[in-house]
């Protein structure tokens, strides 16, 4: 018998004794008039409940399928010895994107239910350049996907790299502090953003477009830092003392003097809390 039918057949089953005892009681005048009209009034609510039963059911029963159906892929990529340079390119949509170091070999790990079609990754020389682009295929219901598709992307930590990265309702983290990002592009729709700059690049400039309700950039310290805000309406802090605002609303570094790198980014778009931070000296790696 089918698992549905084996539930229906348990609450009918249930049900029958239940009311046959009522009906029971009723004709040996053990239950009164009046107690009849309110059964006969509530009834309905035997119904509610087995409905409610089914679906709580069935929703762990869907739980318990989708957690049945993730897969785990790796897709590691080589990078040759000679390359001088990185661009790497990344369209990610519906879902959790992580970018960090690599430890050994760079890949993209990809935690995805099996109806989903492999991440496409594409890898060619430009002279002393790699141009690395990897895309997320669409799904046909996003909205069905997004809690089940999760990047991990890793990149050479000694390799200068440019990134330039188009996502749509994703939640980001990326962790720069151990890489050589040298510039940074990025179009970003809603979602939770986190993003860690490191102090190991000379010079980081970076433009960033983003509609996110929760915007974070970690600042490395030390550093020359300048944060130009193109949205002046957008809600900022800042809860590190290091920043200062100008009187046309960029934040700069309070100490320029001993700096070691630079830091320069534009931010844009319709941004609702952006959250500037300076990491401390003594948490430096």
């Amino acid at each position: 018998m089918h698992p549905l039918a084996k539930r229906i057949a348990l609450l009918v089953s249930v049900f029958c004794p239940v009311l046959g005892l009522f009906l029971l009681s009723y004709n040996l005048r053990l239950i009164p008039d009046s107690t009849l009209r309110i059964a006969l009034d509530l009834w309905p609510l035997l119904l509610i409940l087995s409905g409610i039963l089914l679906i709580v059911d069935s929703l762990k029963k869907r739980r318990s399928t989708r957690s049945s159906l993730i897969e785990t892929k790796e897709f590691p990529f080589s990078i040759d010895r000679k390359t001088e340079g990185i661009l790497c390119r990344v369209s990610f949509s519906y879902g959790t994107l992580n970018i960090t170091s690599a430890d050994k070999d760079p890949k993209v790990r990809a935690e995805q239910i099996s109806a989903m079609g492999d991440p496409v990754i594409l890898k060619e020389e430009r002279g002393t350049t790699s141009v690395l682009t990897l895309t997320m295929t669409q799904p046909f219901f996003p909205s069905y996907f997004q809690l089940l598709n999760t990047w991990h992307v890793t990149l050479p930590p000694s390799v200068p790299t440019r990134l330039e990265m188009h996502l749509h309702e994703v939640n980001l983290s990326m962790d720069l502090r151990n890489l050589c990002v040298e510039s940074m592009e990025m179009r970003a729709g809603s979602g939770k953003q986190e993003i860690r700059i490191g102090h190991l690049q000379k010079k980081l400039s970076a433009q960033i477009y983003s509609s996110s309700t929760d915007l974070s950039i970690t600042l490395p310290a030390r550093s020359y830092i300048q944060v130009i805000l193109l949205n002046p309406f957008c809600r900022v802090d800042y809860p590190q003392g290091d920043l200062e605002r100008r009187e046309d609303g960029s934040f700069v570094s309070a100490n320029t003097k001993t700096s070691q790198n630079s830091v320069e980014i534009a931010i844009d778009g319709p941004i609702k809390n952006l959250v500037l931070d300076v990491e401390d000296s003594e948490g430096e790696t």
